[in-house]
């Protein structure tokens, strides 16, 4: 029993000695049963308070934690996959061509990487705006998957270029007839708000190891065999060292080019054209060469598609076109007003300055329009049609003399042909040197008729031999170049070969 006791002394007559002794006892084991059952109440009350507690923190934390890893799994998403598309981006399609590399090496098989571009999308976004553009690129995907396996990548790297991965592929031949029905694939129209669009594409191939052991070659590769698609309308092209600006032997040879155009080392060869019927001289054309202080005499293949490709056909086009003119004002001073042709790149054609740099040359040179000619390509002028017609629109304007170079190798329309403000279609050689085969004869005919009824002259360059020059006469051509007139050679060369022909030569402006 549980007590408590409390004592106390009195003195009643005020000495120290106690008088009275008082004791008191109280029993607390009723206290203290109390205060032990409120306090295990209390701290059943504690305990409970904190379980709940911890279980809404619990709960709190758990879906915090459970939002946390979503994001961070969205995020990561985001960060390998493409937000328009949904399809891997570059940084996912990097890691696994660099799987597909390391697996190839280890089992001997070969990777393609296949880089995709979609050609004159940017006027589907000017003409029916990006919404369309947009709905048009989220289609690409689910197109390419049904004709690609299931362990192939379908990425995109942005704006209207894409890549398609071949993790396990027998060689280049095997992955252009992936490319090839991937461009089958895309030939068939999209519907896009209820608007039919057709789609045409360049592909570029590139294939691992022969084309490069890591990614970033082979991407790079694939497209410069893209661009080289692109430039002459093949559809599809596998990577070509010869077509890689970037190489490292090519790059020396661009800086060489560079400092060779400073210095003044393009030179000019002439080639004639005549009248077949009279065969009266009718003009020149002139043919760039590079005088190479080490390699000797160049050609313009060796050295054209490499300005082409570079900020270095602007200025090369400017040097042929002042030496051209100026070679055409001494004839003239010489009595001799031969009319003189000079080749245009694509990239030339659809440079809206050209308009200027040609009247600029032909004013310093004092030389009449009419007696300078352009050779365009077909391929050229479908790079941007509209662009082009606009540029040779005011070139034409210019009184300067217009010809379709090519003729019959390139893809333009016959709608697209009326338009262009040209004088004069040029046959190719391709079937002018082979004019005895049934099939070319059948082709030049009906090229020559063509031009005839749509008031244009007609001039054959290649011609070897008699025989294809009077056959030539035969079908109304009205004039030729070729070796069997003579072959490209230097101004004073010419002037000696115009000097010894039978008789004063005949001399007629250019042909319009």
């Amino acid at each position: 029993m549980s007590r408590c006791w409390w004592s106390t002394s009195l003195s009643l007559l005020g000495d120290e000695s106690p008088e009275v002794v008082i004791e008191i006892v109280t029993n607390f084991a009723e206290t203290a049963e109390a205060i032990d059952r409120d306090t295990s109440v209390l701290y059943a009350w504690l305990a409970g308070g904190l379980l709940v507690l911890y279980l809404a923190l619990f709960r709190l934390v758990a879906t915090a934690s459970r939002r946390l890893r979503q994001q961070s799994e969205a995020n990561r998403d985001l960060a390998l996959h493409d937000t328009l598309t949904g399809l891997p981006n570059r940084s996912l399609l990097r890691d696994r061509a660099l799987q597909a590399i390391a697996a190839g090496r280890r089992h001997g098989h070969d990777v393609a990487l296949l880089l995709l571009d979609l050609d004159r999308f940017k006027e589907i976004n000017d003409t029916l705006g990006h919404h369309h553009g947009d709905l048009l690129l989220t289609m690409i995907g689910p197109r390419l998957a049904g004709v690609l396996r299931a362990q192939d990548t379908i990425a995109r790297l942005g704006g209207d270029e894409f890549v398609v991965l071949l993790p396990e592929v027998g060689g280049r031949g095997a992955a252009v007839a992936v490319a090839q029905k991937i461009l089958a694939a895309l030939d068939e129209p999209f519907s896009v708000d209820g608007v039919d669009l057709d789609v045409d594409s360049s592909l570029g191939i590139a294939v691992s190891p022969e084309h490069g052991e890591d990614f970033e070659t082979l991407l790079r590769h694939a497209d410069v065999a893209m661009y080289a698609a692109k430039e002459h309308q093949t559809g599809t092209a596998v990577y070509d060292p010869e077509q890689d600006a970037n190489s490292p032997a090519r790059l020396a040879l661009l800086g060489e080019l560079r400092r060779g155009i400073e210095a003044g080392q393009l030179v000019l060869h002439y080639q004639p054209k005549a009248d077949i019927e009279t065969g009266q001289i009718t003009g020149v054309e002139a043919l760039v060469r590079w005088q190479h202080p080490t390699r000797g005499l160049l050609g313009p293949d060796e050295f054209v598609p490499l300005a082409e490709r570079t900020g270095l056909i602007r200025p090369l086009t400017l040097v042929v076109l002042d030496r051209a003119l100026a070679q055409a004002a001494r004839w003239a001073a010489a009595d001799r007003p031969l009319a003189v042709a000079v080749n245009i790149s694509a990239r030339s054609l659809l440079d809206l300055d050209l308009h200027d740099d040609v009247a600029a040359a032909l004013t310093r040179h004092g030389v009449p329009g009419e007696r300078l000619a352009l050779e365009i390509t077909e391929s050229s002028v479908m790079v941007d049609p509209d662009r082009a017609l606009l540029v040779l629109g005011s070139l034409a304007a210019l009184g300067v003399s217009l010809s379709l170079d090519d003729f019959g190798t390139g893809y333009s329309s016959l709608a697209y042909l009326q338009r262009l403000p040209v004088h004069e279609l040029k046959i190719d050689r391709s079937f002018v040197m082979n004019l005895a085969a049934d099939t070319n004869q059948v082709i030049v005919s009906a090229s020559i008729d063509l031009a005839h009824n749509l008031g244009l002259r007609v001039i054959a360059e290649g011609v070897e031999d008699q025989s294809t020059w009077d056959r030539l006469a035969e079908l109304g051509c009205q004039s030729a170049q070729g070796y069997h007139l003579s072959r490209p050679v230097p101004a004073d060369q010419l002037g000696a070969w115009l000097d010894a022909r039978v008789g004063p030569p005949q001399i007629a402006s250019a042909a319009r």
